[in-house]
């Protein structure tokens, strides 16, 4: 016999509108500009208690790795350092070693590394890519821990928050 488990009352297309009202929001009150929207998000998860003010200031680092601000993001798949890459990986290790990161933190970090990807060359060395820019992963994967949140305490907002960094990266891929 098939067990069923009570439903919140909230639909997708529920879901979708607050994203985006959210992710909207934070655009406006950047006015435009993407790595202020990312630092206004993660200041509000801090306030929200999702992420300490240590993480924070990790994850607001981590998005700022290879960042050149001005600099449009080429139509293709940009070349980034190798170095760059390493500087996210350790970030994010750091947090895993830490043993007590949060669950949103460990999401949002794990999906700034995401945006990465070293693919072995013709010559026999590693060249890793940008797949994003992070921009859109970024603000997307923090309003979606937001509303996780709203809806689901903790584990919501980790959940959420890797719907929208993995969605945020669909979008970056997409514009980029």
């Amino acid at each position: 016999m098939r067990e069923f488990t009570p439903t919140i009352g909230v639909g997708v297309a529920d879901l979708q509108h607050a994203a985006l009202a959210e992710a909207r929001r934070f655009m406006r009150e950047a006015k435009g500009d993407r790595a202020v929207a990312t630092r206004l998000v993660f200041d509000r998860l801090a306030e929200l208690g999702w992420v300490s003010d240590a993480e924070r200031n990790v994850l607001v680092s981590m998005n700022e790795v290879g960042a050149t601000p001005g600099k449009q993001v080429a139509q293709e798949r940009s070349r980034i350092a190798a170095g760059d890459h390493q500087r996210m990986r350790t970030m994010y290790d750091g947090l895993l070693a830490k043993g007590d990161s949060s669950p949103v933190a460990l999401v949002l970090a794990a999906g700034a590394v995401g945006a990465y990807e070293a693919e072995p060359s013709d010559d026999g060395t590693t060249v890793v890519y940008a797949k994003s820019n992070r921009s859109y992963q970024s603000v997307l994967g923090g309003a979606g821990a937001i509303i996780g949140g709203a809806l689901g305490g903790a584990p919501g907002a980790a959940i959420g928050g890797a719907i929208g960094g993995v969605i945020g990266t669909i979008v970056d891929d997409c514009k980029d």
